[in-house]
Formats: structure tokens, C-alpha cells, sequence
């Protein structure tokens, strides 16, 4: 994709604006001079327009009605590898970045790159807030801001100058950022020629999951994570080319990299932290087993609530991180909690409802349900619901394969299924189930789940004209030779 944002009229739908994030095809004429100027900070030989060159702007937006500007988070590089994207580097403006615009006309205003030459699929587009703190004895307007880069910056949201910024889990791309907001990139991460782990990995230090601000304690409260990645260039990589062993090429990924080709080093983990953006450390933070956290919400009464992937929504003190509350949800939590009062009486709300991208094929909870929303006050009485319990009681047997067909079925499964579905019988499945526990009978009939299948109206793509007999039949081998392998002798 090539990212863009467009403002239309309320009332009548009308188109009023569009700004585009990268620059298009060279040889046409640019938009505005914010794209002829971030032209120059790519390499045309590279062809970055076929595959659009990505700064999708995907998550929220803020906006300052004082200084009536527009805050937009850019996105990642498409493709994620730079050096196919830009083979002589450059920045890639306007990746990676916070944009100011004038939501009146939809005009650049300025903007601040928080991972030139975007590398690693480190999006920009996480929850920004706009808060009034005091940097130096000076009153500052500052945009706080924790993207996937696992970097945490304060900016100045009228002229979108650099104060400062700091990790807030380990990295292994930069060692900081230097006075003038440039990283100080380790020279290694960019050599992409043989596979090693991303730290932070796609997944993010923080991802879409809203981090808050409380002006009370000064400090933001942020769903942390580390979802281990291994990552090698695809140095034969080309548009849309749907080859086997390249990640969801039958899906028009194109990542031009190759994933997990040796195992990560690392193990998942989530945390809670508590943040304080003017001192840049953590004041306080809190381990889970699990990433993909919920959102966080923090009260004026010295409150931080967040659910997690473990499911359960918690109560921390806000200037301690004492817990004080938690209750069961049955499954995992990912949207960010909201309160509200109704005829004096205060509630906590929150959709509960495992998912995300990480969620499809990962999760950390024994039981699942539908998605719903949980509303609680103090004195509440309500019964919970029910949950079912994960089909985990055997993994597939019987299916008749070829055993000369795995290894083809390997690759092909990477290039097909595996971000959606996982490992057979290896991962546990999230919202998507895992094929290694599904009955013999839907593997049997895989082609009639995945040639304009019945799942299609729940999101299955539709792999007719992508995926021939002989190719479902050598998937069919690897997910059941997979399971033959892993199962308890």
C-alpha cells in the first residue's frame, strides 16, 4: 500500500483532502511539495511505488484545537526489507514518523522520523497523547509517544522539535538517539544477510494496544511486550511474487524477508510499565507470562486498569503499582478499559475478545468464549459467564500422506498458512485454530476448506487459482507428518 489520510465532509461524505505519507511513482507529478521533498530521501532504482512503499496510517489520530493541528502516525516500509525497498537508503520520508497537519486543508506542517529508513516493520501509528509537562523548569507542549521501535520520545507538538528519548525495553537496532533525534543505529542490524532476531521483533515493543497519561503522578502507563522474531533479507525477492517459503507471498505480503529461519533466542514476554517521560525511566512495571496485554486506562482517583492476555482485568495503584483488584474474564484482553458515570454511580467497562495479529495463532488463556463487553462497579453482583475449554485433547491422526511431499508442504505452508494457523500441534492457536487439533476429517477435506470455503465469510481467504491439488495434498503431509512427529512417544 501506499499510506495516505482523508478528511471528508460529515454531512455529505464528499472527499475535502487527501495527503499521502510516500511519495508515488517519480515520473508523474507530486501531490504537494511535502512529497517532492520526500522523493529525494528515496531510491528510485528500487521501484518502491509498485509495492506502494507502505506509511499506511492505520491507528489513531490527535488533535490540538489550541494550535489546530493534526498529529498522524505514520507507518512501516513496504517492503519491510530497506534495502529492496530504497538499495541505495535514504530516509524514506515520511515513514516511521509523527506528522503535524492543518486539518482545515490537509497541508504538511512538519514532522518527526522516529526510525529513518525503516528496516524492521517499526510503525509510528501507536496512540500519541498531547500532554503539558515540565521539561528543564520549562512548561513544554509535548506529544508522548511509544512506538514499535521500543523507544520512548518526547516531542514538542508545536513545532515537532526532538526533547528526548529512551528505550523502554531491551533493543538491539540502536543505543539511543543523539541530540538532534537521530538514532544511533548498531551497524549490524541493517546487514540483513543472515538470519538473526529482531529485537523489538514486527510484533513491537508496543503495539495498537492504547497506552494512557495520568497528569496526576506524570507518569503514562504502557502495555509493553517482547514477541521474539528472526529475520533474514530475501535477497531474491521480488513484487508480488507468490513463492513457497516466503512469508503469506500467496497473500501479497511482501515482507522481502524471510522469518524465523533459525529459532529466536528468546522467549515471549509481556509487562506493564509505568513511565515517567520527563525523568525517561520506568517508575514502576509489572511481568506477565504473556504479551499482546490490553490497553491501560488511569483515573483521577489513583487507579491504572488493564486487562491481560491471561484473562483478567486488573486494578493497580497508580503511583505505586500496588494491585488492588483483579477478576476473572475467561479469555484474553486486548482493548484498552473506559469508565463513565451514570446517575452519580462510576463503571468500568471493557470489550473483551481475544484477536490481533499475534492473536490469531498465540494465546495464553485455557479457556475462550465469545467476544462481550464486561461493565463493572463497586457492589456489582452479576453472574460471569460461561467459557468453553480449547479443543487440546489430541492432536490429528490418521491422515493418509505422502511422507515425500513434507518438505514441499513446508514451504508452502509458510507462504500460505502459518501467521494465521501457526505451527501444527507446535503453537496452541488463538483465534484462529490450530490445524494440528483439528479432526482428521477436516484435513482430509482440506481443499474444500480452502477452495472458496465456508469459512470465507468469517475472513478465510480463498485460495483457488493459488494453491493446485498437488499442493493441498502436499500441505496435507506436512501438518499431519508434523503431528506424527511432535506426538508423545
Amino acid at each position: 500500500m501506499r499510506g495516505f489520510v482523508t478528511a471528508y465532509d460529515a454531512k455529505t461524505g464528499d472527499q475535502k483532502w487527501r495527503w499521502f505519507v510516500v511519495p508515488g511513482d517519480p515520473g508523474k507529478p507530486f501531490e504537494d511539495e511535502s512529497m517532492a521533498r520526500a522523493a529525494k530521501t528515496w531510491d528510485p532504482s528500487g521501484k518502491y511505488w509498485e509495492a506502494g512503499g507502505g506509511g499506511t496510517a492505520w491507528d489513531s489520530l490527535a488533535f490540538d484545537p489550541e494550535l489546530n493541528l493534526m498529529y498522524v502516525g505514520t507507518g512501516n516500509g513496504s517492503p519491510w526489507a530497506a534495502k529492496a525497498r530504497s538499495p541505495k537508503g535514504g530516509d524514506n520520508l515520511y515513514l516511521g514518523s509523527v506528522v503535524a497537519l492543518n486539518p482545515d486543508t490537509g497541508k504538511y506542517v512538519w514532522h518527526y522520523q522516529e526510525t529513518p529508513g525503516d528496516n524492521w516493520d517499526y510503525t509510528s501509528t501507536q496512540s500519541m497523547i498531547l500532554a503539558n509537562v515540565k521539561v528543564d523548569g520549562k512548561a513544554r507542549k509535548v506529544l508522548l509517544h511509544a512506538p514499535k521501535n521500543g523507544f520512548f520520545f518526547v516531542i514538542d507538538r508545536t513545532n515537532g522539535r526532538f526533547i528526548s528519548a529512551k528505550n523502554f525495553v531491551d533493543v538491539n537496532w540502536a543505543t539511543g538517539y543523539d541530540k538532534n533525534g537521530r538514532p544511533i543505529e548498531i551497524a549490524a542490524a541493517r546487514q540483513n544477510e543472515k538470519p538473526g532476531d529482531s529485537i523489538p521483533g514486527p510484533f513491537g515493543a508496543h503495539n495498537w494496544h492504547p497506552m494512557s497519561f495520568n497528569p496526576q503522578t506524570g507518569l503514562a502507563y504502557l502495555p509493553a511486550q517482547h514477541v521474539p522474531l528472526n529475520l533474514m533479507d530475501d535477497k531474491d525477492w521480488k513484487f508480488d511474487q507468490n513463492a513457497p517459503g516466503r512469508p503469506h507471498a500467496a497473500l501479497g505480503w511482501n515482507t522481502g524477508k524471510f522469518a524465523n529461519v533459525e529459532p529466536p533466542k528468546s522467549k515471549p514476554f509481556g509487562r506493564l510499565v509505568a513511565w515517567d517521560p520527563v525523568a525517561q525511566k520506568e517508575a514502576w512495571g509489572v511481568d506477565y507470562a504473556s504479551p499482546w496485554n490490553g490497553g491501560t486506562l488511569t483515573t483521577a482517583g489513583n487507579l491504572v486498569f488493564q486487562g491481560t492476555a491471561d484473562g483478567r482485568l486488573l486494578a493497580y495503584n497508580a503511583k505505586s503499582g500496588e494491585k488492588l483488584w483483579e477478576t476473572p474474564t475467561g479469555t484474553g484482553v486486548v482493548a484498552a478499559p473506559s469508565t463513565y458515570m451514570v446517575d452519580g454511580k462510576q463503571y468500568v467497562s471493557v470489550a473483551v475478545g481475544w484477536g490481533g495479529v499475534y492473536g490469531l495463532a498465540q494465546r495464553a488463556t485455557k479457556k475462550q468464549g465469545p467476544g462481550m463487553v464486561y461493565t463493572f462497579a463497586v457492589g456489582g453482583t452479576a453472574k460471569m459467564p460461561d467459557f468453553v475449554q480449547y479443543r487440546m485433547d489430541k492432536l490429528v491422526q490418521g491422515v493418509k500422506y505422502d511422507p515425500a511431499k513434507v518438505q514441499a508442504g513446508t514451504m508452502l505452508y509458510v507462504s500460505n498458512c502459518v501467521f494465521c494457523h501457526g505451527v501444527p500441534g507446535v503453537d496452541r492457536g488463538g483465534n484462529i485454530p490450530n490445524l494440528g487439533y483439528m479432526d482428521s476429517a477436516y484435513i482430509e477435506n482440506l481443499d474444500k476448506f480452502i477452495l472458496k470455503g465456508p469459512a470465507m465469510a468469517r475472513g478465510m481467504p480463498d485460495f483457488t487459482g493459488k494453491l493446485s491439488g498437488d499442493d493441498i495434498e502436499s500441505i496435507k503431509a506436512f501438518i499431519q507428518g508434523t503431528a506424527d512427529a511432535i506426538r508423545p512417544k
